[in-house]
Order: structure tokens, then C-alpha cells, then sequence
């Protein structure tokens, strides 16, 4: 199972309102455990070639099996890009089904509020339609209620961006990929080589006196590899000695940088 963020704390949800076992003759559901009908659980052990059992048996980790798989990214709510929306859709596939949930969200053009009228009419259908329902109906529409006051308070609107370590330490200021030239690529590069890739070496190396835990290479290396081959022309000690840290000065650095400082 992935790392969801989201789902985990849509499923916290979900647990506090389901509850715990039961064996209501009239819920149309039957013999159900943590919100899973045994007829799912058997499903679901057949499907792992495990012995079907009763659901009072059900694991924590089967539990969240389940609901990953067979509700939050079989609704689709995994890949909504609003995460209040998708406690909407995963309750609701919980609750009244895969398909009635994805048929509400199409329907809902993405909105919340067309989402949760939609919800609630259902419901009271399902109360019009069979009289031994009705005294569900309340309770049903408290959980839209709470669903909607959980997603406001503990969900965004938007998911935010994954942070993708290494990719502005792998392109170039225009967005390119960097190529980088270790010191075995250098001494095999003949006069012309180094004349033709100057300005990848020159970018190279100017990109990596600025970020010093960028890649694979230390920044020793980088001093000793590059800055020696690629003739850049006078630069101050500042700029050639960006984003160094001390301990990572020469002596001679050092005194250069203070002379042009003081």
C-alpha cells in the first residue's frame, strides 16, 4: 500500500464512524465488522487464496487493505485533486457503494455542495423507498454533516506538491537536464572536446560552486576537476567561492575572500 497522506486521515474518519461489529437483521449490509460487510471480507480473502472467516477476525491490516484498495482508489477519490472532495467520494463509496459514489461525483461536477445535496437525496430515496430504512436516515445524514465538517478542518481544498529532491539540483537555470563531466571524462576529452562543451563545463561548474551538496561529486573534486580546465577569465573571490562553507576553504581561499571583503 502506498504512503497516502490523505488517505490516512480520511480512513481515521471513516473508523470513528463505523464502528465496531454488528449483525443488524435489517441493515441491508449484514454481519459487519469496522465497516466491512462479510461479503467483502470473504471476497477479499479469496482473493489473498486465504480460507474465508468471520469478519469479527478482520485484521487492522486487512481492514486498511480494503478501504485502499476497494474503496478510496476504486471511487477514484485517490487521484481527485481536492482532498475535501475525496473524503466526500470515499465515505460515500463506504457507505452506499462504489458505484453510487463515482455516479455522485460525475454528477457533482466537482462541487461540494452539489455533492452533499446529491448524498442526501439518495438517502432519503433509500428511506422512501423501504420503511424498515427510515430510522437510518438521521443517522445518515449526521455523517454527511460530520463528513463535511471533518473535511473542512483537517483537509485542503488542494493537494500540495510532492517535493522531488534533486530536480533543481539536476537542471540547468533554463530548465535543462545537466550533464555532468567527471575527472575521468575530462582527461579523455582532447582540445577540441573541452572547446565544444565549454559552456556545459562552464555551467557546470558555476552550478555546482552554488549548491556544494548537489550531486554525486564533492565539491573538492569539483575545484580540482573543472575550475582548473575550463578557463572562465577573472572572477571574484565572492562569486568563484559561492555557497562555500569555511571549513571548506583553502587558507589561500580564505585570505583572498577577506582582502576583497575588508
Amino acid at each position: 500500500m502506498e504512503n497516502d497522506e490523505y488517505f490516512e486521515k480520511m480512513l481515521k474518519f471513516i473508523l470513528q464512524r463505523e464502528g465496531g461489529y454488528s449483525n443488524d437483521p435489517t441493515d441491508l449490509g449484514g454481519e459487519t465488522n469496522k465497516g466491512i460487510t462479510h461479503r467483502t471480507y470473504d471476497a477479499y480473502r479469496r482473493s489473498k487464496g486465504l480460507k474465508p472467516q468471520s469478519v469479527k477476525n478482520i485484521t487492522d491490516n486487512e481492514v486498511r487493505d480494503i478501504y485502499y484498495n476497494n474503496y478510496y482508489k476504486a471511487s477514484g477519490a485517490d487521484q481527485l485533486e481536492n482532498p475535501q472532495l475525496g473524503l466526500y467520494t470515499f465515505d460515500t463509496a463506504v457507505n452506499m457503494g462504489v458505484g453510487i459514489a463515482k455516479d455522485l461525483l460525475k454528477q457533482s461536477g466537482g462541487s461540494l455542495d452539489t455533492f452533499e445535496k446529491l448524498r442526501r437525496d439518495k438517502y432519503q430515496s433509500y428511506a422512501d423507498a423501504k420503511a424498515n430504512q427510515k430510522k437510518y436516515l438521521n443517522g445518515w445524514n449526521n455523517r454527511v454533516t460530520h463528513a463535511k465538517t471533518y473535511a473542512k478542518d483537517t483537509l485542503p481544498s488542494k493537494k500540495a506538491k510532492p517535493f522531488q529532491l534533486g530536480i533543481e539540483m539536476d537542471v540547468d537555470k533554463n530548465g535543462n537536464v545537466m550533464n555532468y563531466y567527471n575527472r575521468g571524462d575530462l582527461k579523455n576529452m582532447s582540445k577540441q572536446e573541452i572547446f565544444d562543451n565549454l559552456p556545459t563545463l562552464t555551467d557546470q561548474a558555476l552550478y555546482r560552486l552554488g549548491h556544494p551538496t548537489g550531486h554525486a561529486a564533492n565539491i573538492n573534486n569539483i575545484k580540482q576537476e573543472i575550475i582548473p580546465t575550463v578557463h572562465m577569465g577573472p572572477q571574484k573571490a565572492s562569486e568563484r567561492l559561492k555557497g562555500l562553507r569555511f571549513e571548506q576553504l583553502t587558507k589561500e581561499e580564505l585570505d583572498e575572500l577577506l582582502e576583497e571583503l575588508i
